[in-house]
């Protein structure tokens, strides 16, 4: 196909501002219609107190009836005002998803067909019309659910509960389609992968929009349909917390940053500092909170300083709000990639808490894109998939949060190879942060596999302990485990930590090669360790979240993550 034009992409015409003001009107008076039906019964029954007729209680409960059909259409109003106002702000997301692809296709020269770079072009061309018609689609199904809504809050329409896609029960209507079957249960991702291989495309799309949820976190299904699933749990959930209007109010009561204080109390010595507020700090830690959410909405709809061009297509691979919510988001598409690494983080890792984990997949994938073969393509996965710790103190120091999660990792990892189509040989690295490598360390122990963890390599960060003594026990060779480390002085976790979650190497070993003896190690092994047996790298990390801050420690990883190990600056 010629390579796109903007022109292709349909642009909003018309004002949201002034269909969001008219919203506001509506819902307004609603309220209105209902304090004069109240005022009004209230006016009736204070009159009422000095009447002593017979007939007087019947007279005083002919108003009760107004307060009621005063408050039935204050709900009904308030409903259609709902409605009418979250297709304003779809259409808003909507609209800014086109602008972003309109500026993508804007970026693309025009070349000739013999141009070398002309079919590198006419891909990315494709991919915005593929992207452009899913959007409309995406509008013409949330205009119909606008109608449903509308119609479900009037006397006169079907009542369908509570309006908009995220209602308890939603189903799209079919039509002429009976509902799907309860979603089937599986034995494992790849006898997931098979039963969703072996159905037609009309069969996936309904399953995608009649069990998002189920879909959206089977592991083994394809990237791109765990996207489209996943998307539409996101939104849902977006257009009814809409976590963007929190975070623009907190910004909007930022506090002073800074208050002046003298150098020394000793009042005849000159000179003042500024010294950060405790009101702000408590500010910023809970922008930090409210940036999550926002984060991941940002880069799987490339916006904010996720809209370069230069990034690959963004997959949300898993996505569940409840609890401290969890959400796995790819750089790339891993089915199709060449190099897959997966980022499992560690204490505290959350919803809330994503920003600064999408920023370090997001800048290794740049790194690892530049030293990859010509051609090969690169996907790196921030997974938050899993129950963290909530706390260094006491709860990171319980393994319980590891053995729990290790399942849920090894079926992920499961499912990326089973939906894996690219060709060649499978370069998978597991990057795990802190915590996280010691969930790592327990799925690679975990009973009843027949095989080892699905990863070629294994970088531990920061590790406080893997649970094993040495490398080897990983499953996947001592030469394809790596470990980084701090100094202690700058990083404590791996001291602390190996009290709970290292392992000695204490066992029969022999001396001189036949006389055993049963050598005792006091002092239990973690990554960073010699006795370990991992390939150390070395890091310029200046405390225990640094190590995606410097060109040396990303060089590193992206050196393993394309399979260049031996590029690896070790210590």
């Amino acid at each position: 196909m010629a390579l796109i034009k903007t022109t292709e992409i349909p642009a909003f015409s018309g004002s949201l501002e002034t269909l969001q003001g008219a919203t506001r009107r509506l819902g307004k008076d609603a309220d209105d219609i209902y304090s004069s039906g109240d005022s009004l019964h209230l006016t009736f029954q204070v009159m009422g107190n000095h009447y002593s007729a017979s007939e007087t209680e019947d007279l005083l409960a002919t108003t009760v009836p107004v307060r009621e059909s005063g408050e039935s259409v204050r709900q009904s109003v308030t409903r259609v005002a709902l409605a009418v106002d979250n297709y304003a702000r779809d259409a808003q997301t909507i609209s800014a998803r086109l602008n972003a692809l309109r500026a993508r296709a804007a970026a693309i020269p025009t070349v000739a067909e013999d141009d070398p770079d002309h079919a590198r072009h006419e891909r990315e061309s494709d991919e915005i019309r593929s992207d452009v018609a899913a959007l409309v689609a995406e509008f013409a199904r949330m205009e119909e659910e606008t109608v449903r809504a509308i119609n479900s809050a009037l006397p006169y329409g079907p009542d369908h509960g509570m309006p908009g896609p995220w209602a308890p029960g939603y189903q799209p209507p079919w039509h002429f389609l009976s509902p799907p079957p309860p979603l089937p249960c599986f034995a494992s991702p790849e006898a997931a992968n098979s039963w969703w291989s072996g159905l037609t495309d009309q069969e996936r799309e309904r399953w995608i929009q009649s069990n998002p949820a189920g879909i959206g976190a089977l592991d083994g299904i394809p990237a791109v349909h765990r996207d489209r699933a996943n998307r539409i749990i996101f939104d849902r959930w977006w257009e009814r917390e809409r976590p963007d209007l929190a975070l623009r109010d907190h910004l909007a009561e930022q506090p002073e940053r800074y208050v002046r204080v003298q150098r020394s109390t000793r009042v005849y010595e000159d000179g003042y500092v500024d010294v950060e507020t405790q009101a702000w700090k408590q500010w910023n830690e809970e922008r930090k909170l409210l940036m999550g959410p926002v984060s991941v909405h940002d880069r799987i709809n490339r916006l904010g300083h996720y809209g370069s061009s230069n990034l690959p297509e963004p997959f949300l691979l898993h996505f569940d709000p409840s609890g401290r919510g969890q959400a796995a988001v790819a750089n790339g598409n891993p089915d199709t990639a060449d190099h897959t690494a997966i980022f499992v983080p560690g204490t505290g890792a959350e919803l809330s808490g994503a920003e600064n984990d999408l920023n370090r997949m997001v800048t290794l994938w740049e790194a690892s894109k530049r030293r990859a073969a010509s051609g090969d393509e690169v996907s790196t996965i921030t997974w938050i998939g899993y129950e963290t710790p909530p706390e260094v103190f006491f709860d990171a120091t319980d393994r319980s949060y590891a053995s729990d999660g290790a399942p849920v990792l090894n079926s992920f990892l499961d499912g990326l190879d089973a939906s894996r189509t690219s060709g060649g040989e499978r370069n998978t690295t597991v990057i795990a942060h802190s915590y996280g490598s010691t969930l790592v360390g327990e799925a690679t122990q975990q009973s009843g596999r027949s095989k080892p963890i699905a990863a070629d390599n294994i970088i531990a960060v920061g590790s406080p302990g893997m649970g094993v003594g040495n490398a080897d026990e990983l499953g996947i060779g001592a030469e394809n485990v790596y470990s980084v480390q701090a100094p202690v002085h700058r990083d404590q976790v791996a001291e602390g930590g190996r009290w709970f979650h290292g392992e000695t190497n204490s066992g029969w070993k022999t001396h001189f090669g036949f006389v055993p003896y049963y050598d005792v190690d006091l002092v239990p092994n973690v990554p960073a360790d010699p006795d370990f047996g991992a390939t150390r790298m070395k890091t310029e990390s200046k405390d225990h979240s640094g190590y995606w801050r410097s060109q040396l420690d990303l060089d590193n990883q992206a050196h393993v993550v394309v399979g260049r190990p031996q590029e690896v600056t070790r210590e």
